[in-house]
């Protein structure tokens, strides 16, 4: 097996930046995806096997220089990390956010595969060996261009806008009777599209399209972080939350 090493530094500023990006993702699946770049850094966590065969899909975009400065080597070729438990990871390197200390990050890189075998990441006062997870065929699949692809919303069949009062109170309505595999339905009938469930529904907005009726996983959509409002497209298929610098999206359970 044939390895090479990269050494980058970031600032403490940068590393919590990361990290929270990180803690967001874990809402989705404990497993972590980072894909480094020359230019960008893709993070990204999903529920599924394959990218095929995918539930929920979340990501965050960087340009490189926003997280890392290179101190030696070069990114010629997409390397790809792999964290198993991504709350895991988060509480180990958390620990730095207590140093103004530069971050040193030594990363060893197999050149078979381009995955990570290891990251290394140092300051004067400590030292954390971060071990890359085993690789996964879809990390290597998923690409910036094939993201912007595929969410590109010109290609959307609608979409609508959620307000944060809207928003919260889905959450809470429909927190009181949370079952496993809970769903919740979209609707528009008679020119109303609604939110909600088999024995309660919230107006969300009035919009022009004919009747519709499908649903998706009640827990994916409480990960939408809250803001005043939220831009929600509808494709053949999915539901895409789009923001500048991150996307959610959520498979349709059912389509009637």
């Amino acid at each position: 097996m044939a390895s090479e090493n990269i050494s980058l530094i970031c600032t403490t500023t940068q590393l919590d930046n990361l990290l929270k990006k990180i803690k967001d993702l874990t809402s989705i699946n404990s497993r972590i995806v980072i894909r480094i770049e020359k230019n960008n850094i893709l993070l990204f966590s999903f529920v599924g096997d394959t990218f095929k065969d995918i539930h929920a899909f979340k990501n965050y975009i960087f340009q490189f220089d926003q997280i890392f400065t290179i101190k030696k080597g070069e990114i010629e070729n997409p390397i790809f990390f792999i964290s198993k438990n991504g709350k895991s990871l988060y509480r180990k390197l958390e620990n730095f956010l207590d140093y103004e200390n530069e971050i040193k990050c030594k990363i060893s890189i197999d050149t078979d595969d381009q995955y990570v075998n290891f990251i290394n990441f140092s300051n004067s006062k400590l030292d954390i060996k971060i071990i890359g997870g085993d690789p996964l065929i879809v990390g290597s699949e998923i690409s910036i261009d094939d993201i912007n692809f595929l969410m590109d919303i010109d290609k959307s069949l609608f979409n609508f806008r959620l307000n944060r009062i809207d928003f919260l109170k889905i959450k809470k309505i429909g927190a009181i009777e949370n079952e496993l595999k809970s769903v919740l339905n979209l609707n528009i009938n008679n020119k109303i599209l609604s939110l909600g469930e088999t024995k309660w529904k919230l107006n969300i907005t009035d919009i022009d399209y004919d009747d519709i009726s499908f649903s998706f996983p009640k827990s994916y959509f409480n990960t939408i972080n809250s803001t005043d409002f939220i831009d929600i497209y509808a494709f053949d298929g999915f539901i895409l939350c789009k923001y500048d610098d991150y996307n959610l999206m959520i498979i349709l359970e059912t389509s009637i």
